[in-house]
């Protein structure tokens, strides 16, 4: 235990001396250590190699497989074919639907000689 407070208190008297008191040796072993200080600054690359390997992948996946070729083909592309199969099957129905009395009863009478005409044939 007093091994790592020494080497705590150490790295903060360090920290200290090169960050406060003499900030021209914090850019000097900046400059001296380039790589080493780019892999630090850049935090080793985690987030770039987690982004590369899992976020966009998923992203992919998600934007092209789920939701373009199953959302909107698939589901959004079945309820906007049966909205057009009721428009279209409304147009035809919609020439039987005059609301004429005479239509009507003529399609009524068209209907009994039909049944009539079947039991007949039978």
């Amino acid at each position: 235990m007093a091994v790592s407070t020494l080497v705590a208190v150490g790295g903060i008297g360090l920290a200290f001396f090169v960050f406060l008191k003499n900030p021209r040796a914090a850019d000097d072993i900046a400059n001296r250590f380039a790589g080493l200080h780019r892999v630090l600054m850049n935090k080793y690359y985690v987030d770039e190699i987690y982004d590369a390997t899992l976020v966009q992948p998923i992203r992919i996946v998600s934007e092209d497989g789920l939701w373009k070729g199953i959302d909107v083909r698939a589901i959004d592309g079945t309820v906007n074919r049966v909205g057009e199969m009721v428009v279209g099957s409304s147009e035809i129905l919609r020439r039987l639907q005059t609301g004429s009395v005479r239509v009507s009863a003529a399609s009524l009478f068209l209907g009994v000689v039909m049944i009539l005409g079947y039991y007949l044939w039978r």
